[in-house]
């Protein structure tokens, strides 16, 4: 646990995609204990209308994120189905950025330059939660970092949110290894013709 200047308590989760899924699954750690404390897995049906449930290590339903056909607006929502949160983005923007109501105040994050990271503040600066996302991963990992303003499973389900907006929850890496794997093979294949 991290106290910040501004006396505010941070807590660190690390989400990361399993490899071997038949549908993205994402497993949840507290990073103080390094105990895996949740998982959220994408429906069947997910791509009609995106929708992924996080439960706890008893198989719980914890939240429910369901969005659009478009991506553009997501709803996080507790075991009976009540809505807590909206998360949305523009359709164009200059930058990734995003808005969430959450306890009846938007909070808005705005990605960098290369829009890796989000931090997210409520409209009276307060910190909610900030996102980082590890670039250089075989799998889709990334770290949320949850103050005070904010329970900490709004925050991770939103973090999801976030990375399958602007990610599709994929990692970078991983693409560049299976796209070198490919041509690996096909230059392999290619060879082995030529000496038979």
């Amino acid at each position: 646990m991290e106290v910040t200047p501004d006396r505010t308590t941070r807590l660190n989760y690390k989400v990361q995609q399993k490899i071997l899924a038949a549908r993205p699954v994402y497993e949840i750690f507290d990073e103080t204990t390094g105990q895996q404390i949740g998982v959220a897995r994408q429906t069947w049906l997910s791509f009609l209308r995106s929708t992924m449930h996080m439960e706890d290590m008893q198989g719980n339903r914890i939240l429910t994120a369901r969005g659009g056909f478009f991506d553009k607006t997501f709803w996080l929502e507790d075991q009976d189905g009540n809505r807590l949160v909206r998360l949305t983005r523009p359709w164009i923007a200059l930058r990734k950025n995003f808005k969430m109501y959450y306890r009846d105040e938007e909070v808005k994050a705005q990605g960098g330059l290369l829009a890796w990271g989000f931090e997210a503040l409520s409209s009276g600066g307060i910190f909610a939660f900030r996102f980082d996302k590890k670039i250089l991963a075989i799998r889709d990992q990334f770290r949320v970092q949850v103050g005070d303003y904010m329970d900490w499973k709004h925050a991770v389900a939103s973090a999801l949110v976030v990375d399958r907006i602007f990610f599709k929850g994929s990692s970078c890496m991983c693409r560049l290894i299976c796209c070198f794997g490919i041509i690996g093979i096909l230059f392999a294949f290619v060879i082995l013709s030529a000496l038979f």
